[in-house]
């Protein structure tokens, strides 16, 4: 309580306060094991890995999914999902998407909520894919599926099933060893992964056109012919993620499945995911102080943004409070509307260069030769 006499000193801010964009890239991993069914938080895959390796019974799908996702030599938190083999598959299936639905306790649980979904050899199953897509789209996640088809056709007739900027599918799966095959997806989320590491804006960078390690080819050969209409080219129009032998095994992929082609790269759904968590966490602090909070609010992102066009993460930007909502009415009842209006550094898809034939260099030629 302030004196009632003699002078009185007290603190304030208004200024802009830091908004850290997530840097780390959480691996949701549903898998049946021996252990306990339940959420384990290991920190990196060589803690997961020593863990499994110390279990007595080493059965189930979850040591091979740790060692794919290893195997992209990323060092990320992973988040397990255990559940127990059933009597039957059907049982199986329903543990399964059972520890699918445990994922949205992660936070609460564990303190740390998965940024990419797997459930590696049972993804390919719908029911379980459907599950994947509705965990995916509640945590702002991405759903990484298994196709598993034997063909070109089946697998893009399987497409039509989903329809979301938070699912990316894959096929088909990769061969590891002598008549060894595995699912795609855990590979591909540990490439995500890695890609996020590398720098601190990786999240902006794709994972595409890049090698993928531990592979020796895949479960049906996917035709790839630079610069000609192949079959790698064709599913990647269909939004399927595969795997073409260029200069090694690389990814060849990175489109959703959302309808609207502004959500179809998988980059700018993650980028403006990462910039969404920010501002949630970022601008928490300004709720339930007085309204002259906003402007150094605003301020906070505008520097987010700021930061992001440095690095060439955004092209540009526009912050301002929406004129239309922030009626009179609005603020009265404290509600405040702030938009901003941003254009990502799109990803390469397509470079064409058009080398043509001219005859005015001829006297080049006339030259050397006189």
């Amino acid at each position: 309580m302030s004196a009632n006499f003699g002078v009185n000193v007290r603190t304030t801010v208004n200024a802009a306060r830091p908004m850290k964009i997530e840097s780390s890239t959480p691996i949701g991993v549903v898998a049946t094991s021996k252990a306990e069914p339940g959420l384990y938080f290991y920190g990196n895959t060589t803690e997961a890995r020593k863990t499994i390796d110390d279990m007595a019974d080493q059965s189930g799908s979850l040591k091979a999914a740790v060692i794919d996702i290893d195997d992209q030599n990323v060092s990320g938190p992973l988040i397990v999902s255990s559940v127990l083999e059933g009597a039957d598959d059907a049982a199986t299936q329903s543990n399964v998407i059972a520890g699918i639905e445990k994922l949205k306790m992660a936070q609460g649980e564990l303190a740390y909520a998965p940024n990419l979904i797997v459930a590696p050899e049972f993804s390919d199953i719908q029911t379980v894919a459907a599950k994947m897509q509705l965990v995916a789209e509640k945590l702002r996640a991405t759903a990484i599926i298994d196709l598993n088809k034997d063909n070109e056709s089946d697998a893009v007739a399987a497409v039509s099933s989903f329809g979301s900027k938070r699912v990316l599918l894959c096929d088909p799966y990769v061969k590891v060893g002598d008549d060894i095959f595995r699912p795609m997806s855990a590979r591909i989320a540990g490439m995500i992964a890695k890609t996020d590491a590398e720098w601190e804006y990786g999240f902006a960078d794709s994972f595409s056109n890049r090698i993928m390690n531990g592979i020796v080819g895949t479960k049906r050969v996917v035709e790839f012919v630079p610069g000609e209409n192949c079959e790698a080219d064709r599913l990647r129009d269909e939004n399927i993620t595969s795997v073409i032998r260029y200069k090694g095994y690389r990814a060849w992929g990175g489109e959703t499945t959302d309808g609207d082609p502004i959500w179809k790269s998988l980059t700018r759904v993650r980028i403006f995911d990462r910039i969404c968590g920010a501002a949630l966490d970022g601008l928490f602090w300004a709720i339930d102080k007085r309204a002259d909070v906003l402007k150094a609010a605003k301020d906070s992102v505008d520097q987010m943004l700021l930061g992001l066009q440095g690095s060439g993460v955004l092209l540009g930007f526009n912050v301002f409070w929406d004129p239309e909502q922030n009626t009179a009415v609005n603020v009265t009842a404290g509600k405040f509307y702030m938009i901003a209006e941003m254009q990502d550094m799109p990803i390469v898809k397509r470079l064409e260069v058009n080398f043509s034939y001219v005859d005015r260099y001829g006297d080049v030629l006339i030259k050397e030769i006189s």
